[in-house]
C-alpha cells in the first residue's frame, strides 16, 4: 500500500502543479493563515508534495521559527525543494505515522491534501501527538468537500481508488483515541478541517 502511494505521487510529481486550480489555492491559503500559527512556531507540513503550502508557512513562522516539509514520495521532495529555499526550512522523506522526530518536537502538524493517502491512519494521528508539544495542534485539512475528495480518488482509481477521507465520526475516534483534545471538524461546500490539540500547557 505505502510503496503503491509512494510510485503513483513520484510518477506525477512533474505534472502535480499544474492540476491545482487558483480557486482551490486560494482556499488552501486561507486554511492555512487562519491557523493561528504564531511567529516562532515550528510546523510541520506532513505530505507537502511540491510545497504548495510552505510560502504560507514561512510566512506565519516569520524568520525565529521553522518549517520541515515531509512527504513519503522522494520526486515531490525534490520539486519543492527546488522551489522553495529558507535558512528555517528543511525537507524530511518519511511516512507521517512513522517519522524520524523527537517527541514533543513541533507547535502545530499541518496534513494538507494528503490524509486519504495515509495506509496507517490511526498510527498517524498517534505519531502526530507523539511529535506535538503539549497544547500543540494537528490540522487535517482539503481544499475540497470530503465528498469531493472522495469522488475524485474513485474516479482516479487505480492506487488511489480507495484511498478515503474517513467520516466525521471515524475521523473524531481516531484522534480521540490518539489522546487529542478540543476536537473539531468542518465539512463545507469548498473545505474539509479538522483540528485537534495535544492536552497540556505549551
Amino acid at each position: 500500500m505505502v510503496t503503491a502511494v509512494r510510485n503513483f505521487f513520484n510518477q506525477r510529481a512533474d505534472t502535480w502543479d499544474r492540476e491545482e486550480c487558483h480557486e482551490r489555492k486560494a482556499v488552501s491559503e486561507r486554511i492555512i493563515r487562519g491557523l493561528g500559527i504564531k511567529a516562532g512556531s515550528r510546523v510541520l507540513d506532513a505530505g507537502c508534495g511540491t510545497g504548495l503550502i510552505i510560502p504560507w508557512l514561512l510566512e506565519s513562522v516569520g524568520e525565529r521559527g521553522h518549517v520541515t516539509a515531509l512527504d513519503i514520495a522522494e520526486r515531490m521532495l525534490v520539486l519543492a525543494r527546488d522551489k522553495f529555499s529558507a535558512p528555517n526550512l528543511e525537507f524530511v522523506h518519511a511516512d507521517i505515522a512513522d517519522t524520524p522526530f523527537l517527541d514533543r518536537s513541533f507547535d502545530q502538524v499541518v496534513c494538507h491534501n494528503c490524509f486519504p493517502h495515509v495506509a496507517d491512519k490511526r498510527g498517524a494521528a498517534e505519531e502526530m501527538f507523539r511529535i506535538l508539544k503539549p497544547g500543540g495542534w494537528a490540522t487535517v485539512c482539503h481544499n475540497e468537500s470530503r465528498e469531493e475528495v472522495n469522488a475524485l480518488h474513485r474516479f482516479m482509481g487505480g492506487e488511489v481508488g480507495l484511498d478515503m477521507l474517513p467520516g466525521i465520526d471515524e475521523m473524531e475516534e481516531l484522534f480521540e483515541a490518539a489522546g487529542f483534545a478540543d476536537i473539531s471538524v468542518h465539512d463545507g461546500k469548498d473545505m474539509f478541517i479538522l483540528r485537534a490539540r495535544r492536552p497540556g500547557e505549551p
